[in-house]
C-alpha cells in the first residue's frame, strides 16, 4: 500500500524547515566581538615601534622571520572574540598573517612572544 501524500507532504516540509535551520543557524550560539575590528592608525605605528617594523612570527626551531611586518594582527583572533587592543596586537608580514588565518596560538607561542617583546 502506497503512503499517504500528505505525509509524505508533511515530512517533506519538516526536513526543509530542518535544513534552512541549519543553514542559517538557528540555536548557534554566537560570539561576542569587539565592534572595533581593525586597528588604528596610532596602534599600528605603535606595534611597529614595538616589533621594531620587523615580521613578529617565529617558528619553535628557527629565527625570527627577517621580513618587514606590515600588517597589524589580533594575537587571538577577532573572530574567535579577540579584542581589539594593544595588548592583543602583533605586526606580521603578509605571508604569516595570511598563514595563521583565525587560529588561537599556543600558550606557548604567547609566553615566546612576550619574551621577545622584552628583549627589543
Amino acid at each position: 500500500m502506497p503512503p499517504d501524500p500528505t505525509v509524505l507532504l508533511v515530512c517533506l516540509a519538516v526536513a526543509a524547515l530542518g535544513i534552512l535551520g541549519l543553514a542559517i543557524g538557528v540555536g548557534r550560539k554566537r560570539r561576542w566581538r569587539d565592534p572595533t575590528r581593525l586597528f588604528t592608525w596610532s596602534q599600528k605605528q605603535q606595534l611597529i615601534r614595538q616589533a621594531n617594523g620587523q615580521c613578529e612570527h617565529k617558528p619553535p626551531l628557527w629565527f625570527r622571520c627577517p621580513t618587514a611586518g606590515t600588517e597589524a594582527d589580533h594575537i587571538y583572533p577577532w573572530s574567535r572574540g579577540g579584542p581589539t587592543e594593544l595588548w592583543n596586537g602583533q605586526l606580521l608580514c603578509r605571508r604569516h598573517n595570511r598563514r595563521k588565518t583565525n587560529r588561537v596560538p599556543s600558550p606557548l607561542y604567547r609566553w615566546r612572544l612576550a619574551r621577545r617583546r622584552q628583549k627589543h
